[in-house]
């Protein structure tokens, strides 16, 4: 079993790994936030419960006020429509004063019967003021953390604006880097909050930094720059032209950090410097890896990557290398910066379709990923240990028959165990006498087409639809109904080509794509659903399947009246003028 070194690191990997492969496992539970942990003696904090849908009743926060002082509170609800689905979640928002420091529990609050989640808030004691801003209404401090840090790692940049006057139009400056090269992230929205100094009240504004150095060398942090209107009385009746107080800038002090290179002994390609580096695998729901699986059933290996102070894009891809028999078809990587109060999560995630070609016993090897512990200054690996996957023959696979839009990849054939083979090449010999009955159909439409172009025919201005086609139409509807009654994919898309032919004769669709977008409505979306079910896995496909919805969807189409497509259009228009 993986051990997280930090209790924090494990719920985010947790949540970071619930919000990309599952649903909210605490769907129904009211959950709680703070918008900063740890605060400081003296300063105010936000705390924001939410819950999906209704609760029980309203909140009672009298638990609260044994370790803090409650400032403020306020209720509030939103709304969001996705696909058509309403859904609707209410927040309470509750301003806290700590009374003393040390680590505070959030009890869980009573919503009637419901209960939110409980939290811990860590408290630290008041921070003596300086002699500089001890009599200063205005003032910024910074801070940067670590004050010595490697090549890309990550230092964390920290601003606070103080201010026991209200102030208009004002600006605060972005950090300026110089020295050397650095990459720069905002972390997360502004903080606003309450502090007490030397029995003086401010207002402080927090904003946060990720900075990643590119060299090594002196890293240099200019001072930023506050500038605002000191708003110091009321404006009078008459004043309409009057600007308030006068204009105050204030500088913060410069930040010097020192950035070591690459130790001598480590891979520069392989640098990887973080706080917290994890690797956690993933498979489908309901499989049990303790059983055996079936040879040319398709597995998928979700693997995921979090490092605690990188970004996304620094993260390597993770691809094991796979035994003889086992082939892997990797899908596209999704990545994910997730950034928090006080640093930043990169999340790298590899999805991979196992694909075991016989029956036997393979080795999936273990995953190692090495990397940099910026905090201890040690190298360490992430690492899932390797695992042994029982494979036993495949069951006998109904009628699976060979062909698809893209070109099938040779070396998915041999998922297919050798009593497949012998299905695969009696269904082709079957379908090959359907699909020259189509062929002749088709054929005796064009001729049809033909003649009554060289006849002249009175009704010439009509378009050769369905009902012209005669025993072609006929023909395609018997073989789309024989393919969807016994649930060949392979088979139905033959006879939907056939029926495009048939119904647009002058520009007939050459793909399953091209059929769908000349068609509307729900017989649109079971072709597209059938030619993404072909093109993944054409000769698994009729695992499955069930053709009873495209055919009573083929056969509604039958019944509208037809049209001449886009392409047709172009043709007809000089043709019948």
């Amino acid at each position: 079993m993986v051990r997280f070194r930090s209790k924090a690191f494990q719920w985010l990997v947790c949540g970071v790994i619930t919000a990309l492969v599952a649903q909210p496992l605490w769907a129904a539970t009211i959950r709680v936030q703070s918008d900063r942990n740890p605060v400081a003696m003296n300063e105010s904090f936000r705390l924001t419960f939410e819950a999906e849908g209704r609760v029980d009743d309203d909140p009672d926060f009298k638990l609260l006020e044994q370790d803090f002082e409650i400032r403020h509170r306020s209720q509030g609800t939103s709304m969001q429509i996705i696909n058509g689905e309403v859904s609707q979640s209410q927040q309470w928002t509750v301003v806290l004063m700590p009374r003393r420091s040390g680590r505070l529990v959030v009890p869980p609050i009573p919503f009637g019967k419901d209960m939110s989640q409980s939290l811990v808030i860590g408290v630290t004691d008041a921070a003596a003021p300086s002699a500089e801003t001890q009599n200063s209404a205005l003032f910024i401090e910074v801070s940067a953390e670590p004050g010595e840090a490697y090549v890309q790692s990550q230092v964390i940049y920290r601003a606070k604006l103080f201010r026991a006057v209200n102030v208009a139009n004002a600006t605060l400056s972005e950090p300026v880097i110089s020295g050397i090269d650095a990459v720069v992230e905002k972390l997360g929205d502004d903080r606003e909050y309450e502090t007490t100094r030397d029995g003086r009240r401010f207002v402080v504004l927090e904003r946060s930094y990720a900075i990643f150095p590119q060299q090594s060398g002196a890293l240099t942090i200019a001072p930023l720059t506050f500038e605002g209107q000191v708003v110091n009385r009321a404006r009078g009746m008459f004043d309409v032209f009057e600007q308030g107080g006068p204009i105050r800038r204030v500088r913060s002090a410069e930040v010097a950090i020192d950035v070591k290179a690459v130790p001598a002994a480590e891979n520069r390609q392989q640098w990887l410097p973080a706080r917290e580096v994890r690797l956690v695998e993933e498979w489908p729901e309901g499989v049990d890896l303790s059983q055996p699986v079936s040879a040319g059933e398709p597995l998928t290996w979700t693997l995921t990557l979090i490092a605690d102070g990188l970004t996304a894009a620094q993260l390597p891809a993770v691809t094991p290398q796979m035994p003889d028999g086992m082939k892997a078809y990797p899908d596209q990587a999704r990545q994910l910066n997730d950034k928090k109060q006080d640093t930043l999560i990169g999340v790298r995630q590899e999805k991979i379709a196992l694909i075991p070609t016989e029956a036997g016993e393979y080795l999936l090897p273990a995953v190692e990923v090495p990397w940099w512990n910026s905090v201890s200054g040690k190298r360490e690996i992430a690492r899932l240990p390797s695992r042994t996957l029982q494979v036993k023959a495949a069951a006998q696979a109904g009628n699976i028959v060979g062909g698809s839009d893209a070109a099938t990849d040779e070396s998915m054939t041999t998922a297919i165990a050798s009593s497949d083979v012998a299905a695969l090449q009696q269904g082709e010999g079957r379908w090959r006498i359907v699909s020259g009955v189509l062929g002749l159909g088709w054929l005796m439409t064009a001729v049809a087409w033909w003649l009554t172009r060289r006849t002249g025919r009175a009704d010439g201005g009509r378009n050769l639809g369905i009902d012209e086609a005669g025993a072609g139409i006929n023909e395609v509807k018997k073989a789309m109904q024989a393919a969807c009654r016994s649930n060949d994919p392979l088979a139905a898309k033959d006879a939907l080509l056939a029926w495009g032919a048939v119904r647009w004769p002058l520009a007939p669709p050459t793909s399953l794509g091209e059929l769908a977008r000349r068609v509307n409505g729900p017989l649109s979306s079971e072709i597209e659903a059938l030619n993404r079910r072909l093109y993944r896995a054409p000769l698994l496909a009729a695992r499955d399947w069930d053709g009873d919805a495209l055919w009573n969807h083929f056969m509604h189409e039958l019944s509208l009246p037809a049209q001449p497509s886009n392409a047709e259009q172009s043709v007809l228009a000089p043709m019948y003028p």
